[in-house]
């Protein structure tokens, strides 16, 4: 597992995407970018062949950002309406916003699968443990759902965040 080390750059888009922020839309989507690019620089892969493929809606853009970083191929899977068909590159980076449980990605690793994200919870990294490179880890789990704010176990959904939905 590979954690981003946390530098205030890291930290300030950090505080950018963490459910309690408010800040939603563009800015939210550029923090994404922004850290997928970070994290890129530490995975070690051969951009020639590798896939990013990003899990709709809400990698869209902290996948965008990985690829940015690689220079690798990409694609998008939805997994609520696809069957996952693993690309024909040596090296695949599965690639979501948050994984709470990991449920949907457990079952689309291969050999050369990785799996990337802006936040796990704690709960999931041993699932994923050598094959994971993320930006943090969070003790916090909740349900994503359509409101501003956190209350008990639903809080604002990442991906209506993303696309200023919310």
């Amino acid at each position: 597992m590979f954690e981003l080390e946390k530098s205030a750059e890291v930290n300030r888009l950090i505080s950018v995407t963490k459910s309690n922020s408010s800040i939603s839309g563009p800015l939210l989507a550029k923090a994404h970018i922004r850290l997928g690019e970070l994290l890129a620089a530490h995975i070690p892969v051969e951009p020639d062949d590798t896939t990013v493929v990003a899990l709709l809606r809400g990698g869209i853009f902290f996948a965008e950002g990985i690829y940015f970083g690689l220079g690798c191929r990409f694609q998008l899977y939805d997994p609520k309406h696809e069957l996952y068909e693993r690309p024909n590159t040596k090296n695949v980076i599965l690639v979501d916003s948050v994984i709470n449980t990991g449920r949907t990605i457990r079952e689309m690793q291969f050999p050369g699968t990785h799996v990337a994200c802006c936040v796990i919870n704690e709960n999931a990294v041993p699932e994923f443990r050598d094959k994971l490179y993320t930006v943090r880890i969070s003790t916090n789990s909740f349900v994503g759902s359509n409101v501003k704010n956190q209350y008990g176990n639903k809080g604002p959904d990442t991906t209506m965040r993303l696309f200023n939905l919310i």
